[in-house]
């Protein structure tokens, strides 16, 4: 099995050989979070990190993610020396800060550039943007604006390995590998949350250009009882859809991510079709095959997790789900398709 060291960079020091790492990003945050444990003897100090440290966090040469540290714990005996830290990418300010902006006529592309650059995180535009007439944050998160003006117009934004961002379109490109039960997955988890689904989703809004009050509705056929979720249109997705087309997204990528699988495979990196490792990424795509549930299909990766510790050794853990799940449209029957090339040897 491939092996590689996960270690941190900074201010020309190098610290690796952690005895616990989890790495985790997901499509649905804006930076990657980073746990780090190491129990040596002695005493010592925090390894020289501050407030204003950032951090290249690496597995073999490949950069994961740069970070800025959120804590850093030192726990100390007559024995022993344990440190901790917890950090996130760049784009944290965008998650804790509270902060106030309004910006007119601009295509969403150029407002989600004009925010980060606010708070210094590289971003990324690849997909093409509507004009979002209004868009305004009023003493909130810069994040959960962002997020729900990028939902409603069927993109991603997420955390890339310089630390920054990227704004793009869920990817429709082939299988980077195949993952088979009992050869390439040690465990899965099959996940239907009932909970996520609702049975009527019902939109407001109101336009204040004609002054009219506006509404979409959309059903889910499989809840037979009443269980609604209303909700108030706000206007950073403004000029994205009409309130039924939103009504409709909602319920379909409710749907979608109501039924999932979480996947343990062997590793942090996979071999791709010319035999090089590839670290496992987010918003790539899978082959996953485990004939036990009749499962052979094609999903995308939401959200991955890199884990080591004392007794399981270096893990993956994927959670996928199909790639409909992140545009909103309800899935179309396919053909069962062959297995492709380029999965873990």
């Amino acid at each position: 099995m491939d092996e590689v060291l996960a270690e941190i960079r900074f201010d020309g020091l190098r610290y690796g050989y952690w005895q616990k790492v989890d790495i985790r990003e997901s499509v649905d945050d804006l930076c990657a979070s980073v746990r780090l444990a190491i129990t040596r003897p002695g005493t010592g100090d925090s390894l020289g990190l501050t407030a204003n440290t950032v951090a290249d966090v690496l597995i073999g040469d490949g950069l994961v993610t740069k970070v800025r540290p959120d804590s850093v714990r030192r726990q100390v005996d007559a024995d022993s020396h344990a440190i901790y830290i917890e950090a996130r990418s760049l784009g944290r300010e965008l998650v804790d800060c509270q902060y106030s902006k309004t910006l007119s006529g601009l295509k969403l592309g150029e407002i989600v550039k004009r925010i980060c650059s606010t708070f210094k995180v590289p971003v990324k535009i690849e997909a093409e943007t509507a004009v979002v007439p209004d868009f305004s944050m009023q003493c909130e998160l810069p994040a959960n604006a962002l997020i729900n003006a990028v939902r409603a117009a069927n993109l991603l934004l997420y955390p890339l390995p310089d630390g920054g961002l990227v704004l793009t379109k869920p990817t429709n490109a082939a299988p980077v590998a195949s993952l088979v039960y009992g050869v390439h997955i040690k465990r899965y988890e099959v996940v239907d949350e009932f909970k996520l689904r609702f049975s009527d989703y019902v939109i407001k809004g109101y336009d204040y250009a004609s002054d009219a009050a506006l509404k979409g509705a959309a059903k889910d056929g499989g809840i037979s009882f009443f269980r609604p979720m209303h909700i108030v249109a706000d206007r950073h997705g403004h000029g994205l859809g009409g309130c039924d087309r939103r009504a409709n997204l909602e319920r379909n990528r409710r749907l979608a991510r109501a039924h999932r699988i979480e996947l343990e495979v062997p590793g942090w990196r996979y071999q791709d079709e010319g035999g090089n490792w590839q670290l496992w990424a987010i918003n790539t795509q899978v082959r996953v095959i485990i004939p036990e549930e009749g499962i052979d299909d094609v999903f995308l990766i939401g959200e991955r997790t890199f884990r080591l510790d004392d007794k399981g050794g270096s893990v993956t853990l994927l959670q996928v789900m199909h790639r409909n799940a992140f545009i909103g449209e309800e899935k179309k029957k396919a053909k069962r398709g062959a297995g492709v090339k380029g999965g873990r040897k």
